[in-house]
């Protein structure tokens, strides 16, 4: 008589195999950066998801909006949503500094998690939500992402100019579209 295969090997369900769906998402953020990365080009692939973010932030402004029952964001309201929403998709964010002129984040986990290893294109997620969201609600932002994970260092520290300014080399700015302008 044959043993039946579940009396010779153990349960499949209880192999411990890395993959779950936190498995399949940093799985195929991370193969999606890297060959969008080795193909396009660092600054192309910033671009590309760029534009994602983009209508990810829309969306994210507006459920935010319509959950408070707000037209316009207040600076307190804006600041609160940008940490709440990084910390909802499993960031650590909080504020470290601040001024009339600029609010200063650290982090210390990603919310792609190891997705976002040596995939720097991948933190325009951050710089596009944090930019256009703080735009809409003041005018004007710029983003400057000091230090990131994804670059390789212990967390980040990402910097938002509420005013306008001469912007450096890595800075990315940012302005109110004309849909929240009629809306404000």
């Amino acid at each position: 008589m044959n043993p039946s295969v579940s009396n010779i090997s153990p349960s499949i369900g209880a192999l411990d195999i890395d993959f779950d769906h936190h498995g399949l998402f940093n799985t195929l953020v991370a193969d999606m950066a890297d060959l969008l990365e080795s193909i396009a080009g660092v600054d192309d692939a910033c671009a590309y998801v760029s534009g994602i973010a983009a209508r990810l932030g829309t969306d994210i402004e507006r459920q935010y909006k319509t959950a408070l029952g707000v037209q316009h964001l207040n600076r307190d309201q804006l600041l609160e949503i940008l940490i709440d929403l990084k910390n909802r998709a499993g960031g650590a964010f909080s504020i470290t500094e601040q001024d009339e002129d600029r609010v200063v984040f650290s982090n210390c986990s990603c919310p792609l998690g190891r997705a976002a290893a040596n995939h720097p294109s991948l933190c325009m997620l951050t710089s596009n939500i944090f930019g256009r969201l703080t735009a809409n609600a003041v005018g004007y932002a710029a983003v400057d992402l000091e230090e990131t994970i994804a670059s390789g260092a212990a967390g980040c520290r990402v910097v938002l100019h509420l005013k306008r300014m001469e912007p450096g080399p890595g800075t990315r700015e940012y302005f109110r579209d004309d849909a929240s302008a009629a809306s404000a």
